[in-house]
């Protein structure tokens, strides 16, 4: 047997020989393969290695591995062919991956050599080899069998070195090491055969050592000296960053289902207030059919006492033409009795009536006093609003009250296509109060936000949402031609929420303090937002 020191120079003599070949090998596995590499190797007894570097294997050189199940030793078994002469086995953990991972093993699979070297120690002889996988399962790919940059901290070594495995090309790992070099002292690099502490097969590995020799102390330092060159942290800090992440994610999933449950807490409340407020709506609308009822009887009542009184009027006159005191008082009487029964007449055309109203009237007229007969008259306007359509709605608020309103084309138009809206009672109250006590409260100096007092937090707003009006869809749609300028109505009145023009209505509008005058430049369907 040839000395070691002579065995020593050798290898490095056929390294040094081998590294055209090396660069002839990796071209022969990227031309035969565009999938994965495996890499892994041969060991012998330092003894042995004259005897195998006599066979005359050299870098590059085809191999062959087939799966061996009936070993009796370990069903697991890969044997490794050169020349179709067996000359060993994969090792047990590798064996283990290869026969459970690479079908192709069990009729034969390509292999290349890739290598020839010692271990660190002196005590064996490696054969170096890269095997070509078509198509890496899923495991394989999880455990290492990946050409993607990768690398971590090898935890199986011991603590007085700090040993760093890398997965990725030969030209990476070639970076990484100089990067390291120019902190470090890089005391052993090359191929890496063994499954690091999470199971993972990486290909290269690196030891690196501080100027007195031992590991460095900082893992972070190092860490943030790779992570500035590649950009990728370490497969720990990866795992450790993505378990911080799902437990983030568990925590906002968590807030999203509490907000859901309070979300539908409120959905069933708003549900029984809507069938509260169906039910109300519901008696209002059958005390108004009584009211009309009660309106009809009274006309009747008052007709049959028109009627009376102007026989009694017949008779006074053909007795007595000279009681002409008495006649005038009578006619009095009369006059008050036709104011009444005029009154009652419109209340009765109001609510639906169509009785014709007597000319002579001879009972006493109903003392009311003045706020009384407009608030009656303003509900008796109301109920009759609930079967009109928008744009009557606006010309009867316009004509009531001339001086308080600008209405603009836009807002006619829009009251035209919201046509089929059935809310007119609500819509004629947000009108009426608009000319009266938004108008008036303006005229005294307030400022907008009084709108809040006249109509109420639910039916008005003073601006929309901020996402609103930064939409530049959303802002176009609230611009309207106003004195030859186009000027943006954000404040709003609001009727309904639902998608439905038939029950959702609101009334965009401006205070001009010049003219002292509401205009309006929508009144009809809700205007679009972004995302709905």
């Amino acid at each position: 047997m040839a000395p070691k020191g002579n065995l020593f120079r050798g290898l490095r003599d056929l390294e040094a020989a081998g590294s055209a070949e090396r660069q002839a090998a990796r071209r022969l596995r990227q031309q035969q393969n565009t999938g994965e590499i495996l890499q892994t190797f041969l060991a012998y007894r330092l003894a042995d290695a004259p005897e195998k570097m006599a066979l005359g294997i050299a870098i590059g050189d085809p191999l062959l591995l087939r799966h061996e199940p009936d070993n009796p030793w370990d069903p697991n078994a890969v044997k490794v062919f050169w020349q179709e002469q067996w000359i060993g086995y994969i090792p047990k953990d590798m064996a283990e991956l290869i026969a459970a991972e690479v079908p192709d093993v069990a009729t034969g699979l390509a292999a290349v050599v890739t290598g020839l070297s010692t271990t660190s120690r002196r005590d064996a002889f490696r054969l170096q080899i890269s095997i070509p996988i078509e198509k890496a399962s899923r495991r394989l790919k999880e455990l290492g069998v990946n050409s993607a940059f990768a690398w971590d901290f090898d935890r199986t070594s011991g603590a007085d070195k700090m040993r760093l495995v890398i997965s990725g090309t030969e030209t990476a790992f070639r970076e990484l090491q100089q990067l390291l070099s120019q902190a470090y002292d890089v005391s052993k690099c090359g191929y890496s055969y063994y499954p690091t502490q999470d199971g993972r097969h990486y290909p290269w590995y690196l030891s690196l050592t501080d100027s007195t020799g031992r590991a460095p102390a900082d893992e972070a330092a190092v860490e943030q000296l790779i992570r500035s060159q590649f950009g990728l942290p370490s497969e720990t800090s990866r795992q450790r960053e993505r378990k911080e992440r799902l437990e983030e994610l568990e925590r906002k999933q968590e807030e999203i289902s509490q907000r859901l449950a309070a979300t539908r807490a409120d959905e069933a409340r708003l549900r029984r207030e809507l069938e509260n407020s169906r039910q109300q709506q519901q008696k209002r609308t059958e005390q108004a059919e009584d009211q009309k009822d009660l309106a009809k009887a009274e006309a009747e009542k008052l007709a049959q006492a028109l009627s009376i009184a102007k026989q009694e009027l017949d008779l006074a006159i053909k007795e007595n033409d000279g009681l002409t005191l008495e006649r005038e008082e009578l006619e009095n009487s009369l006059a008050l009795k036709q104011e009444e029964l005029d009154f009652f007449y419109e209340l009765s055309d109001g609510v639906g009536g169509g009785l014709e109203a007597p000319s002579v009237l001879t009972s006493a007229a109903a003392q009311e006093t003045e706020e009384a007969l407009t608030d009656r008259l303003l509900d008796v306007l109301q109920k009759t609003a609930a079967g009109l359509k928008p744009r009557r709605i606006l010309e009867l608020v316009e004509e009531l009250c001339p001086e308080s309103f600008v209405v603009l084309d836009s807002a006619w138009k829009s009251a035209d296509e919201a046509a089929g809206f059935e809310q007119g009672d609500r819509l004629f109250q947000r009108l009426w109060r608009l000319a009266t006590g938004y108008r008036e409260a303006r005229l005294a100096g307030q400022p907008d936000v009084v709108g809040i007092q006249v109509f109420g937090a639910n039916a008005f707003a003073a601006r929309e949402s901020d996402g609103i009006e930064k939409s530049p869809t959303a802002r176009r749609a609230r611009t309207f031609s106003y004195r030859g300028e186009e000027v943006v109505m954000w404040q709003h009145l609001k009727i309904g929420v639902k998608d439905s023009v038939n029950r959702t209505l609101r009334v965009h509008f401006l205070w001009d303090p010049e003219a002292g005058r509401v205009v309006i430049g929508h009144c009809g369907k809700h205007l679009p937002v972004p995302g709905h």
